[in-house]
């Protein structure tokens, strides 16, 4: 049976416990951190039977067959590259990395080595996104005239100040963007394709003096020839809340990646509305342990993930994806001025 391990035990770690524990031909048998108490902890609390501070001492496992890493950005690279070194395979939180070269290299080493590397993009497999692109696929909103997307999202100070990278441009390569906002634009970037970026404004307002990194960002970004504008902001009194609207010359579809998952307008045409209201009336699964509004979709990216390991079949969230997305905040900032 393939065992894993989780490398960083804090914010997103149960869901990748979630995740793994919902296979049944998978086991999860290492829980590390650079806080060694965290680390026993957390193994305690998810019963995880191994516990470790040393991420050498968990890749020289020879059992061992993968990893999710879910560390501060600016390990990313590091700690995938010396996991695909040691022949694991790599789950690692988004973003896959801070570079675009760090981020083409990890690709090839991946390949070359025959491993899989993927970078979470959980909402990739939400069934409303999965649904909308069904639509779009099917001709149901016609031509894309133009898209929105939005994040809405509250932080207090206290969520920077106490962590050792959040808020700053070395640990965390920025902040509203590529951290809040990475999902609303991958989602986008999955639905429209290829994004060029035009303009983009990023300023620190609500948490001046608090964070180095920006707290709101908004661009203006080209599909082909269709506009797509982005906003996003930690500095909202809303705690989350997620808006992406495709507005085309046969349809419209507005809908969220919150959790579960939304479609807030379908109109244009019976068949776009038929499809809109069945993913209304779908079961919702109940949120994992701990914070909701990540919603469930990690366990379906692990299953996606688990295939790639078991059979090599290609996954949603590729590691072309990751790159891709790096490559466009990387340009993103550089359009703002944050770079």
């Amino acid at each position: 049976m393939p065992t894993h391990a989780i490398i960083g035990c804090g914010r997103v770690a149960p869901n990748h416990v979630d995740g793994f524990r919902a296979l049944d031909d998978y086991d999860l048998t290492w829980a590390c951190d650079r806080d060694a108490v965290l680390a026993k902890e957390f193994s305690a609390e998810h019963g995880i039977a191994r516990w470790s501070s040393s991420v050498d001492e968990v890749l020289g496992d020879a059992e061992l067959t993968s990893v999710s890493i879910a560390v501060d950005h600016a390990q990313h690279a590091e700690l995938a590259e010396r996991a695909l070194l040691a022949d694991k395979h790599v789950l690692v939180e988004k973003p896959l990395c801070l570079s675009v070269s760090d981020a083409k290299r990890l690709a090839e080493l991946a390949a070359a080595r025959g491993l899989v590397l993927s970078a979470v993009s959980q909402h990739r497999y939400d069934p409303v996104v999965l649904a909308v692109r069904e639509w779009l696929r099917d001709g149901l909103l016609g031509r894309l005239l133009y898209v929105r997307a939005s994040l809405e999202a509250s932080r207090e100070p206290e969520y920077y100040t106490e962590s050792y990278w959040r808020g700053t441009r070395a640990g965390e390569g920025g902040s509203a963007l590529i951290n809040q906002g990475y999902h609303c634009l991958d989602v986008t970037r999955l639905l429209c394709g290829e994004l060029e970026v035009r303009a983009a404004v990023a300023n620190t307002t609500a948490l001046a003096g608090t964070i180095e990194t920006e707290d709101t960002l908004a661009a203006l970004l080209v599909a082909g020839d269709t506009p797509v504008s982005l906003h996003v902001t930690v500095g909202s009194t809303t705690q989350w809340r997620t808006r992406i609207e495709l507005v085309g010359d046969r349809g419209t579809a507005s809908f969220d990646i919150d959790h579960p998952g939304a479609v807030h307008r379908a109109s244009g045409n019976a068949e776009l509305e038929r499809r809109a209201e069945a993913v209304r009336n779908r079961e919702v699964e109940p949120p994992p342990p701990g914070i909701g509004y990540y919603g469930v979709s990690h366990r379906r990216q692990i299953a996606d993930f688990a295939a790639a390991v078991r059979d090599g079949t290609p996954m949603a969230a590729s590691a072309e994806a990751g790159v891709g997305m790096v490559r466009l905040l990387t340009a993103l900032y550089a359009a703002a001025g944050a770079a």
